[in-house]
């Protein structure tokens, strides 16, 4: 149900729409007083001089070029907003494209509570090997666990000690087998890392893999959790009601937890003019101290990704190629791996002809050096090629003699060039040195 307001800027960006730009729908103010007061919240937090004040203090303001400023700060309710759109669209665009809600699920996983942040970065990353261990262990033995798709994101839950007391049975036996400390002051601030996931089944059953998940990593009791998507919506809508669930980044003792899959409607329910309980102020300082660290945006760390056996073969493929040309100093590892895995995700695989593979990528190719393989640049005005021999045939096309030595490439050839030598405008490795020499 959509409250007043929400109706009337729906109205005003479906009904008026064609009289909008893109760039003028953005500037039209979407944070309610309670937003506003969640950003005041988490800026008095900070030190006076703490290098986030700045950031979330320009927020929202318009750069010199008209484009919004982010503070990217996940507790800042304009930038996570803005995440949990993006990572919608990744979700029902990319991720699981073609998901049908019969092989969807909703999982929690608990991991154990800590006492502060110290040793948090480690416990989430353990976390992500031991499952990736335990996926890569199945499919050896199940081809049907070949489909299995993960995708979800880290947040910290905050209680005191003595919120203990006046927990449910189920909450209470939860934090006993995840380490919860039997003697502590009242106020002591109890963290409860946990990771919210959307789960592609595949061929599949959710008792499988919740079974699979509780066995081997996760004995305590309720410490994994898994829920079927309601088939009475649309897949793409329970997509966007547990993401934002799991993005929701609620820092008030009071905060009354809702079901996931209804967290849209839920949202858009709650009395925003409510007085609330907020944190205290230390916590939500070690919160976004933790959530991020100096030069780094506060969102790259908490996404996990496992993609299917076929997805994580190509992403493997891509990864070796960015390493490789990361040591060498060059710049389009970043650019191939993206392109290598929407290749692969659209089944498309690279061109081949009398031996030759190609890659294209639109990008200014500076250097490339390779070893125990042939490697050539091919001269395109909208984009540059990289080719490799991979087969030991002479290819028809040279008319000229093909080298035997492996030569590295100091820079992609000019327009003012000299022509090549061989046909479709491909210029050897040796060619372009001896050109150069």
């Amino acid at each position: 149900m959509k409250t007043p307001i929400k109706k009337f800027r729906a109205n005003m960006m479906t009904k008026l729409g064609s009289g909008f730009t893109r760039r003028d729908k953005k500037k039209i103010e979407y944070l309610t007083d309670a937003h506003h007061e969640q950003r005041r919240v988490v800026m008095d937090a900070l030190p006076a001089k703490h290098f986030l004040r700045d950031q979330m203090t320009e927020c929202g303001k318009r750069d010199d070029w008209n484009n919004i400023i982010y503070c990217r700060v996940p507790l800042c309710p304009r930038c996570h907003m803005r995440e949990r759109t993006v990572q919608s669209a990744i979700a029902i665009k990319r991720e699981f494209v073609g998901a049908v809600n019969e092989e969807m699920s909703f999982a929690t996983i608990l991991l154990p509570v800590q006492l502060d942040f110290s040793g948090m970065t480690e416990l989430s990353e353990i976390e992500k090997r031991r499952l990736r261990t335990l996926i890569d262990r199945r499919r050896k033995k199940d081809s049907r666990w070949d489909d299995f798709q993960l995708m979800g994101w880290w947040e910290i839950d905050r209680m005191s000690f003595s919120d203990y007391q006046v927990a449910g049975r189920n909450t209470r036996l939860a934090l006993d087998d995840l380490g919860f400390p039997v003697t502590a002051s009242l106020n002591t601030t109890i963290w409860r890392p946990h990771l919210h996931a959307i789960v592609r089944l595949g061929r599949l059953t959710a008792d499988e893999v919740t079974q699979a998940l509780r066995k081997e990593t996760h004995t305590g009791s309720y410490q994994v959790d898994l829920q079927r998507f309601r088939t009475n919506r649309d897949v793409a809508e329970n997509l966007k009601n547990v993401i934002r669930y799991s993005l929701k980044f609620r820092i008030e003792r009071d905060y009354k937890r809702v079901d996931a899959q209804d967290f849209i409607e839920a949202e858009d329910a709650e009395d925003k003019a409510r007085p609330r309980a907020w944190w205290p102020a230390a916590d939500i300082a070690a919160y976004v101290d933790w959530l991020c660290p100096t030069g780094r945006s506060g969102f790259q760390s908490l996404r996990v990704i496992i993609g299917s056996k076929e997805a994580d073969e190509a992403d493997s493929y891509a990864a070796a190629v960015q390493v490789e040309n990361d040591r060498n100093g060059l710049t389009p590892g970043a650019a191939i791996i993206d392109r290598v895995r929407n290749r692969h995700k659209e089944k498309d695989k690279p061109l081949e002809a009398d031996g030759i593979s190609c890659l294209s990528i639109s990008l200014d190719l500076k250097a490339i050096e390779m070893t125990g393989n042939e490697l050539v640049l091919v001269e395109d005005h909208d984009a540059l090629g990289l080719c490799m021999y991979n087969k030991s045939i002479h290819d028809t096309n040279w008319t000229g003699q093909m080298p035997t030595d492996t030569t590295s490439v100091r820079s992609a050839p000019s327009a003012s060039a000299p022509n090549s030598r061989s046909a479709g405008g491909v210029v050897a490795v040796q060619q372009d040195a001896n050109r150069r020499g």
